[in-house]
């Protein structure tokens, strides 16, 4: 098959995944950055197709700026998604990508400093991801569950194809024309699966992430510079944590699904951050594995009345939102898998 063929029809592809897209999130007001990354994907699609069936190529060269705007728009999506509104002065990460429209015709410089300019977005979104999962673990107990570490891989994967792009834009002389054409064929079909995985994601956890991810950033919780600079120690925490510890056990608030540190705030009576600083001073832990330890215990304690107990239903009973995280989280905890434990209990 011809390869300008196969991109074109690979970029059919990304504007059938952008359409969908759109369609099952802009109802969603979380999810309106994500929409925003998808209509620029869709716009981008159709200058690609257009310009590679020369049907728009003798006017002007757009596709290039393109690859400006990805970066942004990915950073803005996904801050909109944990942070919450950012407001229409962001669009101000805009303007380097439009700035360059005019000057398309230099389009190798262009790509080769989009591609650099990708590279810091991407850096600048997995810092956003790295803050959201630490904070979630210190506030949920589904941490696990709404972690967006899948989407800093898909972030890295995109952003290293883009790379190694840029440097096949450069040594084309050297490659051939076939194999410049395969390269550029294979970094289409990376682009066209990441779009794919990503909207097939945010589409399965659209309803935890709308609900939870800004309400995390909303929180009262104890920042790690307020930690950091913090004199307190476990003695001062001692007696609080003995009584939080106690009512946690005796009402088996832990087994509320999804628990979050507002949650037991208000089921205690305690301060948010009182109740962070104990568990992370006494304890030891976050907050996320403090209540899946006592999840696992429950389970173990259950395990050992009766030994047959089905696992899924015993993990779901105790709290836990998921099976993998039950699994995840009980060998962490006891160094084996709930199947394991239970072959090694007494008959």
């Amino acid at each position: 098959m011809d390869p300008v063929l196969l991109v074109s029809l690979l970029n059919a592809g990304l504007l059938s995944v952008a359409i969908v897209g759109c369609m099952l999130f802009y109802r969603t007001p979380a999810y309106r950055g994500v929409c925003m990354l998808l209509t620029m994907v869709i716009i981008a699609a159709v200058a690609n197709i257009l310009e590679d069936q020369h049907i728009s190529r003798d006017w002007h060269l757009i596709s290039p700026v393109f690859v400006l705007g990805y970066g942004p728009a990915l950073f803005l999506a996904v801050k909109r998604l944990i942070v919450g509104p950012i407001g229409y002065r962001a669009f101000w990460h805009f303007v380097p990508m439009l700035m360059l429209l005019p000057f398309t015709a230099h389009a190798q410089t262009i790509i080769a400093v989009g591609t650099v300019w990708r590279i810091v977005y991407a850096l600048l979104t997995l810092q956003l991801i790295i803050g959201f999962n630490r904070l979630a673990t210190q506030q949920r107990s589904d941490a696990a569950d709404v972690s967006l570490t899948w989407l800093g891989w898909l972030i890295t994967l995109s952003t290293l194809f883009s790379a190694l792009d840029l440097l096949r834009l450069n040594i084309q002389p050297e490659l051939g024309t076939q194999l410049n054409m395969m390269a550029y064929v294979a970094n289409a079909f990376v682009f066209f699966l990441v779009l794919l995985l990503l909207v097939a994601i945010l589409s399965h956890q659209k309803t935890g992430l709308q609900t939870i991810t800004s309400r995390i950033y909303g929180g009262s919780a104890t920042t790690d510079k307020e930690v950091s600079q913090s004199d307190e120690t476990a003695a001062d925490y001692q007696s609080l944590f003995a009584c939080l510890d106690s009512q946690i056990n005796e009402q088996s608030w832990y087994s509320q699904p999804r628990l979050s540190l507002s949650q037991l705030s208000e089921l205690s009576g305690m301060a948010t951050r009182d109740i962070s600083r104990s568990i992370n001073l006494v304890a030891g832990v976050s907050f996320n594995d403090y209540i899946n330890r006592h999840r696992i215990e429950h389970i173990k304690r259950s395990l050992h009345k009766q030994k047959n107990t089905n696992l899924t239903k015993l993990a779901f009973s105790a709290g836990f939102s998921s099976k993998a995280t039950f699994n995840q989280s009980f060998k962490k905890v006891t160094g084996m898998t709930p199947s394991e434990f239970r072959s090694n209990l007494p008959t």
